[in-house]
């Protein structure tokens, strides 16, 4: 018995000094920070601002073509796409930049990666020659699973289902997959004709979904009239969130659910990040520099990410309870 719990110990031990190693270089961001990625330098690179626009920071650096932040749930690791493999594919780095690493062994052309909120597995969209897949695959990249065939997809708050999107490139819809079962279900707009689509982005707690939404016929003479607009998850309450004096795309929430993120273009100039109220009026603002290219990606806030801290507490609390026994 007494062998027993000190093999024991020692695994929870090694648990314990593992993960309490990886934090001491792996240190989420203690303010809010929205990812993005910019080409201030003549490269596309990922950036972190704050949520007014300020303090804007290249944290990638790299001559390659880096896009697609998106913050680990904890904050301490964002993963990105890029193409300085000589294909485009998914990479993992710490917040502050450092430590990038490659996610799978085997090159392919993966972008748009979204996290499980446990933080173990992702979801992303693998570009092959018969079109975009879903896939999932753990953290570690030992482990892919083709799941469904379509693009943009996002993981629920509750970790039960995928929101993506299908019909490319004039029919498309939000199809959510149930990622227990693999069951699929168009969940908007069923049917409308033509509809271009992109981004479709779960709200923090899960009950609405943002996404852009084009369906002026013909499509390439009203792409400036694509805007965002919110549903909620029953499929009711469809609501226009910008209007159409630009072209609005990709939006992204923020981690208190009262604004959005999004890419604002007008021909013949740079695409910005604006920001938006949802509790209405106040004008939209943007936040990012005209003279540069910009494209939103991700918005992270410690005040409502897990704790690290309780991670560990939750390694001591099992330690005690094998001393007791």
């Amino acid at each position: 018995m007494k062998y027993k719990l000190f093999t024991l110990y020692c695994l929870i031990s090694m648990t314990f000094m593992c993960v309490s190693t990886a934090y001491v270089w792996a240190k989420a961001p203690d303010t809010p920070k929205i990812a993005f990625s910019a080409n201030h330098e003549e490269n596309r690179d990922i950036y972190l601002m704050d949520p007014d626009g300020s303090d804007q920071i290249n944290i990638t650096q790299h001559k390659a073509l880096d896009g697609w932040p998106a913050w680990s749930p904890t904050g301490d690791q964002i993963i990105f796409s890029s193409n300085r493999g000589g294909v485009r594919d998914l990479y993992l780095m710490d917040a502050d930049g450092s430590n990038v690493r490659k996610v799978f062994g085997k090159r392919a052309d993966r972008t748009q990666a979204t996290w499980a909120p446990d933080g173990k597995q992702i979801a992303y969209r693998w570009r092959e020659p018969g079109g975009s897949f879903i896939y999932i695959a753990t953290i570690d990249g030992k482990k892919e699973e083709k799941v469904a065939l379509g693009s943009s997809p996002d993981w629920s708050p509750d970790g039960e289902e995928i929101a993506f999107l299908t019909g490319w490139p004039e029919l498309m819809q939000i199809t959510v997959l149930n990622v227990n079962t693999r069951k699929q279900k168009v969940f908007f707009p069923k049917p409308v004709k033509p509809s271009w689509m992109t981004s479709p982005a779960w709200s923090p707690s899960g009950d609405k979904i943002a996404f852009s939404w084009l369906h002026q016929v013909p499509l390439v003479d009203f792409a400036d009239a694509e805007t965002i607009y919110i549903i909620n998850r029953d499929g009711t309450g469809l609501q226009q969130v910008v209007e159409e004096d630009a072209r609005a795309t990709a939006p992204v929430w923020s981690p208190q659910e009262d604004m959005l993120l999004y890419n604002h273009y007008i021909r013949g100039t740079q695409p910005q990040i604006y920001k938006i109220e949802l509790n209405g009026g106040v004008p939209a603002k943007r936040l990012t520099n005209p003279k540069f290219w910009h494209s939103v990606g991700d918005w992270f806030d410690p005040a409502f990410a897990l704790s690290v801290t309780s991670q560990v507490h939750l390694l001591t609390t099992v330690w005690i309870r094998v001393k007791q026994k």
